[in-house]
C-alpha cells in the first residue's frame, strides 16, 4: 500500500511543472532587488494596469452588435467586421511571437508585421466568407474552420521576410522551431477547449458535473506540453506557462460557469480550480523548503 501510494505521489510530481527546472542567479537576485525597493503601492498598480489593454481588446469585439443569426449574413455584417479584428490581433500576435523569439539574428520591422497582418486577416475573412456562402451561416466554430487556412497565410509572409536569412543561418532556424512549438500549442487550446464547451453545454446538470472532472486533466497536460515547448527559454518558461495554460484555463472555466444552469456544477468548477491551486502552492512550497 505504502509503495502504491508512493509511485502515485511520484507520478504526481512528475506531471507538476512548477517543480520541474530551475531559476538563474541573475533572476533570483533581481526578485530580490524588486522586493527590496519596490513599495508595494506600485506592486499593486502594476498587478492592476497591466491586464487592462488585453480586456479592452477582449471586450471591444463584443461591442459590435450582431442581428438574428436566422437573417443571414446580409443582416450580420458586423460579423465580418468582427471576424477581421480577431484575425487583426491574432496575427498580429503571432507574427510579433516569431519575432520576439528570433530578435537576436531576425529582423521584421514594425510596419511591415502591420502591412501583413491587415493583408492576412483580410485574406482570412474573405475565407470566411467563402466558407459561410458555401455551407450557410452561421458556421459552427468559424475560427476552427478557417484555422489552416489562416496558419498557411501567416506563415507565408514571415517566408518571405525571412527566407534568405533561414538559408544562411542555423541558428535562426532552431529558434524559429522552437517558437513554432509555442504556436502549436497557442493553436490547440483554441481546438481543444472550444469542443468541451459544446459537448459541456449539451450535457444533463449530473453528466456536466462529472464532465468537469477532465479540466484538471487538460489543464495539467497543456502546463505539461508549454513547458516542454519553451524549456529552451529557461527564466521565461513559467510566465509563458501560467499566461497560456493557466489563464486561458481559467477564463474558460469562468465561461463555462456563466453558461451552466446548475448551482452545483458551478461550485464543482470553483473547487476544481481552487484544488488545482492549492495543490500548486503547496508542492512550491514543499519545493522552496527542501
Amino acid at each position: 500500500m505504502v509503495r502504491k501510494r508512493s509511485s502515485l505521489l511520484e507520478v504526481w510530481e512528475a506531471t507538476q511543472v512548477e517543480l520541474q527546472g530551475t531559476y538563474s542567479t541573475e533572476r533570483v537576485v533581481d526578485l530580490a532587488k524588486y522586493i527590496r525597493t519596490t513599495t508595494w503601492v506600485r506592486a499593486v498598480v502594476v498587478v492592476v494596469v497591466i491586464p487592462v489593454p488585453c480586456l479592452v481588446v477582449t471586450l471591444f469585439i463584443d461591442l459590435l452588435p450582431l442581428a438574428n443569426p436566422s437573417e443571414g449574413i446580409k443582416a450580420n455584417k458586423l460579423f465580418l467586421v468582427r471576424e477581421f479584428y480577431c484575425f487583426v490581433v491574432m496575427t498580429f500576435l503571432a507574427i510579433h511571437q516569431f519575432r520576439t523569439g528570433g530578435r537576436t539574428v531576425l529582423e521584421y520591422p514594425t510596419i511591415r508585421v502591420v502591412r501583413d497582418t491587415l493583408i492576412v486577416s483580410a485574406l482570412t475573412v474573405a475565407a470566411v466568407y467563402g466558407v459561410i456562402s458555401w455551407i450557410g451561416f452561421p458556421v459552427p466554430f468559424t475560427t476552427l474552420v478557417v484555422a489552416p487556412a489562416w496558419l498557411t497565410l501567416t506563415v507565408i509572409p514571415m517566408g518571405i521576410q525571412w527566407g534568405e536569412d533561414l538559408l544562411r543561418n542555423p541558428k535562426a532556424v532552431t529558434m524559429l522551431i522552437d517558437m513554432a512549438k509555442l504556436w502549436i500549442c497557442d493553436v490547440l487550446l483554441a481546438f481543444i477547449y472550444p469542443p468541451y464547451y459544446y459537448i459541456f453545454a449539451s450535457l444533463s446538470n449530473t453528466a456536466q458535473m462529472a464532465f468537469t472532472l477532465l479540466l484538471p486533466v487538460i489543464k495539467i497536460f497543456m502546463r505539461n506540453l508549454f513547458a516542454r515547448a519553451v524549456g529552451h527559454l529557461g527564466d521565461e518558461t513559467p510566465g509563458l506557462v501560467i499566461f497560456n495554460a493557466d489563464v486561458f484555463g481559467s477564463l474558460f472555466v469562468a465561461y463555462c460557469m456563466q453558461s451552466s444552469p446548475s448551482f452545483w456544477a458551478t461550485m464543482e468548477l470553483m473547487l476544481v480550480d481552487i484544488g488545482l491551486m492549492g495543490l500548486s502552492l503547496r508542492d512550491i512550497e514543499r519545493a522552496r523548503k527542501v
